[in-house]
């Protein structure tokens, strides 16, 4: 329909002109008829300001249609340009592809007589270009074109992007839905990079998230990592001075999976750097406490509460006692069979796929983007923030450029197609296990203890968490995915840096469309004026 435009515009200009002459012909005899001469004086001289009335507005009409259908043509072309001399430094080349571009844009219904030129210097791209618009009445005043004139321009060497998207990887993504996202996702990084192995203005990562975030194993002995156990959090659940670390190492059968537990309050909203000195800033390792063996709603008893290094006299006990032990982690064998929609043992919630740091090498993100699978619950805050971290100039990834720096602009994607949940139980812990850890430390901070009351308090960790990100100067799309919850869809469209960047998306077919549309939004953040 774009390119068909002015040629259907034009029809319907010559349909309004024969119905303007044929009303003047049926005045003018009308007029004739009249023995007061009169009449027909003055219905001639009313004639010149009806057409020119009626004729500037028609003409100026199409000729804006014109105007806008050249600019878009003329920033694709002039895009392109830059994209070309980034590639192979050639001003001749760029300037060929560029008027490329600009007729493939243009199409072949567009008017004729276009005039362009490429002026490619000092790291910029000027474009410009022109057209005389035929009019379809004014002529009958003497005016008979209009003249119409754009300019695009971008800078070559600024405009650079990184671009994270943190991606809803929960089990409701099932089926044809995560397979969406994965085309979805892979064609936004093709048009990101142009359809090159890759790119010197786009950096991009992925964080694939359900009820938790996994790094990845290779951090393990990072000095960001809670290493020792300095954490307040790192021992909350144990009776002994021991890390999880050791714990891990005790069970045979089982090894840490790369996933980290929230970290405490404030810095679980903040990109506060982690260091030796505040513990309290480090990242834990998620281990999931054996729960105990006694009836009741525990759904993650994967030892005997007795068994491993454990004495004798302990095969009693309250069921906070049981848990605690961390003697009977000591050579035994976990479940970690399926259940509940994750998977029993210490790396509970460790679903997702482990995150891709920022990068330039399509094939790494590609990769990562295919290896993403639906399991787990969903925790919205854990991919909003992991996603800053990614973004950010400081650990624990150092990939991206310090905050400010010149025409250099960071980009967070978010997508979910559920709810933050956080579950309350009646045991003595208070909750299903969570990021959060139970709610009997309350770590979230919540006034209560109620599923509603655990999931309101996430949603408002989730939205500091959005307001941080923004006050830091990142841009947000957020994507509400078949999500019939409308506080979860209230919280998406404010986590949003623009009513204009968030999308609700009723069917997962859609999902490309949109993230085309994103993908060439940011493209076209690239054009200067």
């Amino acid at each position: 329909m774009r390119i068909r435009g002015p040629r259907i515009m034009k029809h319907t200009f010559i349909r309004r002109l024969e119905y303007l002459v044929a009303r003047f012909a049926e005045h003018t005899s009308r007029a004739l008829r009249d023995k007061a001469g009169n009449v027909v004086l003055l219905f001639g001289l009313s004639l010149v300001p009806i057409i020119g009335f009626v004729g500037g507005s028609i003409d100026f009409a199409y000729s804006y249609r014109i105007r806008s259908h050249l600019q878009n043509a003329l920033d694709a072309a002039a895009l392109a340009a830059g994209r070309e001399m980034g590639m192979t430094s050639s001003q001749s080349a760029a300037e060929d592809v560029a008027n490329g571009v600009l007729q493939a844009n243009l199409g072949p219904d567009f008017p004729s007589g276009v005039t362009a030129n490429f002026n490619i210097s000092d790291g910029t791209v000027t474009a410009t270009a022109n057209i005389n618009v035929d009019t379809f009445l004014l002529g009958a005043i003497g005016i008979n074109q209009f003249p119409v004139a754009v300019t695009s321009m971008i800078n070559i060497a600024g405009g650079t992007f990184e671009v994270v998207m943190a991606l809803d990887n929960s089990g409701s993504m099932s089926g044809s839905k995560i397979g969406d996202l994965k085309d979805a996702a892979k064609n936004l990084v093709n048009i990101l990079f142009s359809n090159q192995l890759s790119s010197e203005h786009v950096t991009i990562g992925l964080v694939p998230f359900a009820a938790t975030v996994k790094i990845g194993t290779q951090y393990a002995s990072e000095t960001w990592m809670d290493l020792v156990g300095n954490s307040p959090i790192h021992k909350e659940h144990f009776d002994s001075d021991v890390t999880r670390w050791a714990m891990f190492n005790a069970i045979p059968n089982v090894s840490w999976g790369g996933c980290v537990e929230v970290r405490p309050s404030p810095h679980d909203v903040t990109d506060s750097e982690p260091s030796v000195g505040n513990p309290s800033s480090l990242f834990v390792p998620l281990f999931a406490p054996d729960e105990p063996d006694t009836s009741g709603p525990y759904y993650n008893n994967y030892l005997d509460d007795d068994d491993g290094a454990c004495p004798w006299w302990v095969s009693n006990g309250s069921n906070y006692e049981r848990q605690r032990r961390t003697c009977k982690y000591a050579g035994e064998f976990a479940d970690t069979s399926l259940a509940n929609g994750t998977r029993r043992g210490p790396n509970h919630l460790c679903d997702s796929q482990p995150v891709q740091p920022l990068t330039n090498n399509q094939g790494l993100i590609t990769s990562a983007i295919e290896a993403m699978s639906a399991y787990g619950g969903t925790n919205i805050i854990e991919g909003v923030m992991w996603g800053w971290r990614l973004l950010s100039p400081g650990l624990p990834f150092a990939e991206g450029k310090p905050y400010g720096t010149e025409n250099h602009t960071k980009i967070l994607i978010l997508m979910s197609d559920g709810a933050n949940w956080h579950g309350s139980l009646n045991n003595h812990n208070d909750s299903w296990f969570n990021a959060y850890g139970y709610h009997a430390q309350n770590r979230l901070g919540s006034s209560g203890g109620s599923t509603s009351q655990l999931v309101a308090t996430m949603n408002t960790r989730t939205s500091q968490a959005c307001n941080n990100v923004k006050a830091q100067g990142i841009v947000i799309y957020s994507l509400a995915l078949e999500i019939s919850d409308q506080t979860t869809e209230d919280l998406l469209r404010n986590c949003a840096s623009s009513p204009s960047r968030f999308f609700t998306i009723e069917d997962s077919d859609a999902l490309d469309d949109v993230f085309e549309a994103i993908a060439k939004e940011i493209q076209k953040l690239r054009i200067a004026s």
